[in-house]
Order: structure tokens, then C-alpha cells, then sequence
């Protein structure tokens, strides 16, 4: 027998390069065994619990059986962790221990028949589908009805065994009576007539309980022959429940793939959908920004024509102050001119205009006109071109995605607080440079004083320091 053992064992050629799978191949094909196990992991393990590689759902297999781990090379070793005990060739493994497996041994889980499997080795197909789990509340169900069938079926025997017990103790505890009787007669020597009625009494009781102890040792034996062929047709029936669910797990992989499929469809559609509308949003604010400079170019223009007009009448006005002659006397006492115009009768006057010959006069006339322009010009600056954040012309000017403007440097200072518009909390998704509005304030700054363009150079200059002395601390 030993020598047909090693006859199985053939060692796997090193020189072959396919790579070889340990298989469990089953021998004894009655019950709801798992027909063959594929090793399919370098650490697998075999028990009842559900963290298993391979789950066999029965009470004579431990929560976790045993262990098969490669140990490089094709060398495959089995290490046992049951309470029911692992056989290999027919001898038990030492709990904790590794032992070397060779192709052909016969290993057996427990000590039932039914979990006897040999080891093989075959060439590994990758391409194999992975076997599907089943579900842990399948699992868990199973585990549940086949305790409840195994709880019902020893508690039936036990009570039987009881009754048959007792009825036992009962029938020696008679015949220890009898006995005591017999020597109390054979030592008196006298037949009374009562010794001889509890006799018979005694031997009919014994003769009664006898016929009893043989009914429930019949009965005994019947319940035996039933609860295992319950028991077998109960494994039949998972069995056959285990093949349907596997099936059902089979069917729901083929609709998982077509789920997956289908949902990827639907994604890929969603992700066109969301790309074409962000097109469009950002189409939509390209052309807003667009709209906004022509505005805003439209705005220039119409204030550099209102200047362009506002310095053309205060060149008409010198010029016309400056060409009238000074031909009139003057009869004021306030040192004031008055221009005549002489008409057809040159003794009637008409009094054109009066002008201040002082010498501030003519003067104060010209700054005024400019600084009530320049003044006008300020204020329309001060209302249409100031930062809300700092209260100062625009520096760098930056249109949110909201249209609200502000200076680069105070936007983004307001930023590292809060990611929103400071003027309509709308969240900051988008800043655009607007070169039109820096162009337009700086065309605008030449014509207004010395102390609107000093103010202007010294904020600009403020704010570069401030951008040096930050870098230089970052660095």
C-alpha cells in the first residue's frame, strides 16, 4: 500500500515553466460536500466560518479546519487548527504542525468519510472564472437550519436514551430484590407463603420490564435508523438547494456585468451632458465678459468726448475773454470794466458783460471752470471706478464671475477669507483682468492734478511693497 503511495507522489517538474494549481479532487461523491476545491491562493483556507477561501457548512468541520500554503517552488503544506482532526493517508495531523503534501495523498477533513479528497496538481488556467461566494446570509441561514436539524435530532435521541436508562436502572434494582429474596429463602429453608408471593411478584415485574427494555431498545433503534435517513435526506436537500444557489449567484453575476455595463453607458452620457453645459456656461460668460469691456469702452469714450468738449469750451472761453477789446471807461469805484457794444444811436449803450479787472480775476475764472470739470470727472471716477474693498481707483482692476469689480490685490486678499463676492456673496468661480478699465484710469489721471497722480503712485508703490516683502518671507 505504501509502495502505490509513493507510486502517486510525483514531484512537479522544476524545468516546466506553466505554473502548477493543487486541486482537491473529492472521492466519495454521497452527501452535500463540496464536490472538488481549487486552491487558487498561496494561504487557503478550509472551514465552516464565512472568512473562509473555501466554506464547507457542517458541524463536524471546524470554524477554521485548516490551513494549505505554498512554500515556494510547487511545495505545498498543510497545516491543521480543528477540534474534529485532519487525516493525511489515513494518519492525524498535530494540531499547529505543517506537513509536506505530495500530488496523489489522500486528505481528509474530520473523521467522516464524506470529506475525503485527494491532492493533485494540474496545470494552472488563468483564464478560469473565479467561482462566486455565497451570500453571508445564505450562510448564515444554512448554518442556522442545519443546527436546529442536528440540536432536534439529539435531543429525540437522548430522550429515548433516558427512558431506556431508567427502565434499565429499574429492571437491576428488581433483580437485586429478587436476589436478596432468593438467598433470605435459601438460607431460612422455610416456603412461606409470602416469600413465595413477593417472588413472583418480583419475577413477574422483571418479566414486564424486560418486555419493556426490549420495545424501547427496538424503538431505540428505529429512531436511529430514521434520524439518519433524515439526516440523509436533509443533505440531499441542501445539497440540491446549494447547486440552485449557485445557479442563482451565476444568473446575478450575468446581471451585475449588464448593470455594470449599463451604468457606465449612463455615465459616460451624464459626462457628455455635463461637458456640453459647461461649454455653454463658458461660452455664456465669455461673451458677458465681452459685453462688459464694450461697455466699458463705450463708457471711456463717452467721458474722454465729455472732457475733449469740457477743455474745448474752456479754450473758446480764453480765447474769447482774451480777444475783447478794452476800449470802455471805467465809472465804478470797485475797479470794474464795462464792455459797450454801441448800437445805431450811438448815444444808447447795451452792457454786454461785466469782468473783474482785479488781477486774480481773470484767474480765478479759469481755475474755477477747470476744477468744477475736474471735480466732475473725479466724481464720476470716485462712483463708477472705486475698489468697494479699499475706497480707492481701481489697482489692477479684476471682474468676478458675478460682474462685480475690484482691485487684484484687495480681491485676493478677501479671498483667503472667504470664497465669495464681498458686494453679493455669490461664490468666486472665475477672476478676468480688465486692461480696459486700468487703461481708461490711467488715461484719465494725466488730466487731473499733481496730488490725484502722486496718491495714485504711492498706493501702486504700497502695494508692490507689500507683494516684495511677502514673497521675500515666503521664500
Amino acid at each position: 500500500m505504501e509502495g502505490s503511495k509513493v507510486a502517486k507522489r510525483i514531484a512537479p517538474d522544476d524545468s516546466d515553466e506553466k505554473l502548477l494549481e493543487p486541486t482537491l479532487v473529492r472521492i466519495n461523491k454521497r452527501g452535500c460536500a463540496p464536490d472538488n476545491i481549487h486552491v487558487d491562493k498561496n494561504e487557503f483556507k478550509i472551514g465552516r466560518a464565512r472568512d473562509n477561501d473555501e466554506i464547507i457548512l457542517d458541524t463536524m468541520i471546524s470554524r477554521r479546519h485548516c490551513i494549505l500554503r505554498c512554500e515556494g517552488n510547487d511545495e505545498w503544506t498543510i497545516k491543521d487548527f480543528s477540534s474534529s482532526a485532519t487525516f493525511v493517508n489515513d494518519v492525524p495531523l498535530t494540531s499547529g504542525v505543517s506537513q509536506r503534501l505530495y500530488d496523489g495523498d489522500i486528505i481528509q477533513f474530520s473523521i467522516s468519510e464524506e470529506f475525503k479528497y485527494m491532492f493533485t496538481l494540474s496545470v494552472k488556467d488563468e483564464h478560469k472564472a473565479k467561482k462566486p461566494k455565497l451570500n453571508e446570509q445564505i450562510l448564515d441561514n444554512v448554518r442556522i437550519e442545519q443546527k436546529t436539524f442536528a440540536e432536534n435530532q439529539e435531543c429525540q435521541k437522548r430522550v429515548l436514551k433516558n427512558k431506556l436508562q431508567t427502565k434499565q436502572k429499574e429492571q437491576d434494582k428488581l433483580k437485586q430484590q429478587l436476589e436478596q429474596l432468593l438467598k433470605q429463602q435459601s438460607v431460612t429453608k422455610e416456603d412461606t407463603e409470602d416469600l413465595k408471593k413477593q417472588i413472583t411478584i418480583l419475577e413477574s415485574k422483571i418479566e414486564h420490564g424486560n418486555v419493556q427494555e426490549q420495545y424501547l431498545q427496538h424503538m431505540y433503534a428505529e429512531l436511529l435508523e430514521k434520524l439518519e435517513n433524515e439526516r440523509i435526506q436533509f443533505e440531499k436537500r441542501l445539497n440540491d438547494e446549494k447547486q440552485k444557489w449557485q445557479e442563482a449567484l451565476n444568473v446575478s453575476k450575468l446581471e451585475k456585468e449588464m448593470l455594470e455595463l449599463k451604468m457606465k453607458e449612463q455615465m459616460e452620457k451624464w459626462r457628455e451632458e455635463q461637458q456640453t453645459e459647461w461649454k455653454n456656461v463658458m461660452e455664456n460668460r465669455v461673451k458677458e465678459e465681452k459685453s462688459i469691456q464694450a461697455q466699458l469702452l463705450n463708457e471711456k469714450i463717452v467721458l474722454e468726448e465729455k472732457l475733449k468738449e469740457t477743455e474745448k469750451a474752456l479754450k473758446e472761453k480764453e480765447a474769447k475773454v482774451g480777444t475783447i477789446p478794452n476800449n470802455g471807461t471805467s465809472d465804478n469805484s470797485n475797479d470794474s470794466c464795462i464792455f459797450l457794444e454801441i448800437m445805431n444811436d450811438p448815444s444808447e449803450f447795451q452792457i454786454v458783460d461785466t469782468i473783474d479787472l482785479t488781477a486774480a480775476t481773470q484767474l480765478t475764472m479759469d481755475t474755477e471752470g477747470k476744477e468744477s470739470v475736474l471735480n466732475k470727472v473725479n466724481d464720476i471716477m470716485d462712483e463708477q471706478l472705486t475698489c468697494s474693498i479699499c475706497s480707492e481707483l481701481f489697482v489692477k482692476a479684476t471682474t468676478l464671475n458675478c460682474m462685480h469689480t475690484f482691485c487684484q490685490h484687495c480681491i485676493n486678499l478677501w479671498n483667503k477669507k472667504r470664497k465669495e463676492c464681498p458686494v453679493c456673496r455669490t461664490p468666486v468661480s472665475s477672476m478676468n483682468r480688465s486692461i480696459v478699465l486700468d487703461n481708461f484710469i490711467e488715461s484719465m489721471l494725466e488730466n487731473l492734478p499733481i496730488r490725484f497722480k502722486e496718491r495714485r503712485k504711492e498706493l501702486v508703490g504700497e502695494r508692490k511693497g507689500r507683494f516684495t516683502n511677502k514673497s521675500f518671507l515666503d521664500l
